[in-house]
């Protein structure tokens, strides 16, 4: 068979960034376990691939809410030229019934056990609707991703993805990871992981795992075999895990780690307690946090947060509080997203009995639309004050401000920065706040540092 497996654009990416975009992990692993008899064709519609094919016998797609609508219409194109189209991934899992009504068969759950029987059924045309994984993978038997089908050059600085864990205990409100790989971390064998990484041949890589320092043992085994391959690497990882073993970070450094993505969510103590965020920063005190972060930075490691907007502790003067934080800390980036309710969630269940849900469209739910009803502001207020604190953060005075404290990667931190300014001003307008009174801003200030909590 001629298989297209494809990644649909959402409206946000289609508007924003090619380069800024990852890789869709989804679509090279299914590659991978695709017999080589079959011909495989990836499509990644973020990036400008073209989706729309001849001669294709099956179509598989991978959506995530933002991006359904669009993979519907994908399939109706397919499906009207009698093509069979599946389709997978965190909204079809969670939402099965409403993609079934778009496709002729629906994966649900993680795709590997399942992937293999589809092939089959499709090619002796007995697809069923629904295909559900009943348990969650081995770790042990997922492949190497076929890299090879994907056209490096056109992500951020050409990196190569790999994944070594799955799987997050957290357990966030308005988080889906949990309930879709499991609360307990999952791990391939680091041996694959660096043959992986040896035969990408990539000099840059990003670990898409949730939590790259998960587990000390394995985070310890994986650093100390990646560094004679010389080679710089980035990650996801929570506060509190990169913090509590100082040797390990220490390692991490050693072994080539340039920087660490992590989700702050909120300066807000109050709102840090309602989303259970606080167990990712090992404390819920925001001069602990400061603290942390400083520990990182002393390290000559990236500091790139995640900041969300938008949940139930969060007033009017968040905005503010929250750039002066970042500057305060010298954060390399921020990335300001506007809470949003993802079915599946607990927080998605919890405002819809609540009334709080203001519309169903999915091409919406990207982070960078208010559908809910905030608690303790309007709805333009949340969108008003996100816009502007992606522009306050990069001002000139803002980046050469942090440069100071990230001098060790000049090239990286100048060009996101810069970029990141670019992008917020192209797709954002100005935004606005209600600013803090002189006097109440300088206690902040002081605060940003020493700090025991946020009203």
């Amino acid at each position: 068979m001629r298989i297209l497996l494809i990644s649909p654009s959402d409206s946000f990416f289609v508007n924003y960034s090619r380069s800024k975009k990852s890789v869709c992990v989804a679509l090279p692993l299914l590659a991978a376990y695709t017999p080589r008899e079959h011909d495989v064709i990836v499509a990644d519609q973020g990036y400008g691939d073209n989706v729309y094919h001849e001669g294709i016998d099956l179509v598989g797609i991978s959506a995530m809410t933002a991006q359904a609508y669009q993979g519907y219409k994908i399939a109706k194109y397919y499906k009207e030229r009698g093509v069979k189209v599946v389709m997978g991934g965190i909204h079809a899992s969670v939402l099965p019934e409403e993609a079934a009504g778009h496709v002729d068969a629906v994966c649900v759950g993680e795709a590997d056990s399942l992937w293999g029987q589809i092939l089959e059924d499709a090619a002796a045309n007995r697809l069923k609707k629904i295909y559900k994984s009943q348990d969650l993978f081995p770790m042990e038997e997922v492949p190497h991703l076929r890299s090879d089908l994907i056209r490096r050059k056109r992500t951020s600085f050409s990196h190569t993805v790999i994944q070594a864990s799955r799987g997050c205990p957290y357990n966030c409100e308005f988080c889906i990871t949990s309930a879709m790989f499991g609360r307990k971390f999952r791990f391939r064998p680091v041996d694959h992981v660096i043959d992986e990484i040896k035969r990408s041949k990539g000099k840059l890589i990003f670990f898409v795992d949730d939590n790259i320092f998960g587990s000390p043992a394995y985070s310890e085994e994986l650093f100390k075999k990646l560094l004679p391959l010389k080679l710089q690497w980035c990650g996801q990882a929570s506060l509190h895990t990169l913090t509590r073993d100082l040797g390990l970070l220490k390692l991490a450094k050693k072994s080539g780690a340039l920087g660490f993505f992590m989700g702050l969510e909120s300066v807000n103590e109050l709102s840090r307690q309602i989303s259970t965020s606080g167990a990712k920063l090992g404390t819920a005190t925001l001069s602990e946090i400061s603290k942390k972060i400083r520990l990182v930075l002393g390290h000559r490691i990236l500091v790139h947060t995640s900041i969300i907007f938008g949940l139930d502790g969060d007033g009017p003067m968040v905005f503010e509080k929250t750039v002066d934080f970042l500057k305060t800390n010298s954060v390399f980036i921020s990335s300001f997203c506007i809470l949003t309710p993802y079915p599946g969630t607990r927080i998605y269940q919890r405002f819809k009995e609540e009334g709080r849900l203001l519309h169903e469209d999915w091409s919406r739910y990207s982070n960078e639309n208010v559908v809910f009803t905030p608690k303790l502001m309007t709805p333009q207020q949340l969108k008003d004050g996100s816009d502007w604190a992606g522009r306050a953060l990069y001002t000139w005075p803002s980046i050469i401000k942090r440069s100071f404290s990230n001098w060790h990667h000049p090239i990286y931190y100048s060009v996101l920065n810069v970029y990141t300014r670019w992008a917020n001003h192209t797709n954002h307008g100005p935004g606005s706040i209600i600013s803090m009174n002189r006097l109440d801003k300088e206690d902040w200030l002081k605060s940003c540092m020493t700090a025991k909590g946020v009203n």
